[in-house]
Order: structure tokens, then C-alpha cells, then sequence
């Protein structure tokens, strides 16, 4: 598990190697600050070259192009046959994401994917994860 804070976010990659898979759990506000550790994320998962890439969105208070970016360079630098799975947006991320037809790089879905290989054994569950911010 790789975790990345700044002021106002934070960034937790959980990898696994069989069959490698991710998840990437943002929070908080992703706007400009949070840029460099994305570019960390993307490069990082360039290198384990996953079969499916889930980024959770349940914790994201605010999302600029910055998130925007991350999805597409992500999805430039991960093989055509890797998965690229967004989920649980909250109703202004997932309207930001609407409004610029992401859609056509990612999947997206309401709710967590059931799998739950990438998590590491004694790993908190994502839905344990803490949640920054309140409900929408």
C-alpha cells in the first residue's frame, strides 16, 4: 500500500500481483496540489501494468481538470486490454465527469467493484477506509 497526503488530499494505491490488479482511493480535494503525486500514481501503475484499475471517488470533496488528467494519462499509459474502472462519485464529481464524456476512456459504476483481490491480507476494506468530508 502506497499512501500520498498534501493539504487538502490524499491518494491510497493498493496493489496486487495476482492477477495484478489496483485500487486508487482519492479524497479530499483534487485540484492542482494533488497533481505531482498523481503523475506518481499513474507511473507507478504503469510499472505494475495491471489487468484492472478501480478509482474510487466516494472521498473526493472537489475535482477540477486535474482528475480529468490523471483519468486520461492512466489511461494512455496503461495497456488497451487493462480495465479502467471509476466508481462511487459523488453528484458534482460524477456530474464533472458526465459533462466531458470520460465515459469514453472509463467505465464508471455507482458502487464498488465485488472484487476485492487487490487488497492485501489484514488490509482495512475500502469501505472502512476513513472518509474525509461529509455526504453529498
Amino acid at each position: 500500500m502506497v499512501q500520498v497526503s498534501g493539504d487538502h488530499f490524499v491518494i491510497t494505491v493498493l496493489t496486487a500481483p495476482r492477477p495484478p490488479a489496483a485500487l486508487v482511493c482519492l479524497a479530499g480535494e483534487i485540484d492542482m496540489d494533488a497533481d505531482p503525486a498523481l503523475s506518481g500514481v499513474v507511473d507507478r501503475l504503469s510499472a505494475v501494468a495491471p489487468s484492472e484499475v478501480v478509482v474510487d471517488l466516494a472521498d473526493v470533496t472537489f475535482a477540477s481538470s486535474t482528475l480529468l488528467n490523471f483519468l486520461a494519462r492512466a489511461h494512455v499509459a496503461l495497456t488497451a486490454d487493462t480495465a479502467l474502472v471509476v466508481c462511487r462519485p459523488r453528484r458534482h464529481t460524477r456530474r464533472l465527469l458526465e459533462m466531458t464524456d470520460v465515459g469514453q476512456l472509463v467505465t464508471m459504476r455507482g458502487d464498488l467493484p465485488p472484487s476485492g483481490y487487490w487488497m492485501p491480507h489484514g488490509a482495512a476494506r475500502p469501505e472502512a477506509l476513513p472518509v474525509l468530508g461529509g455526504v453529498d
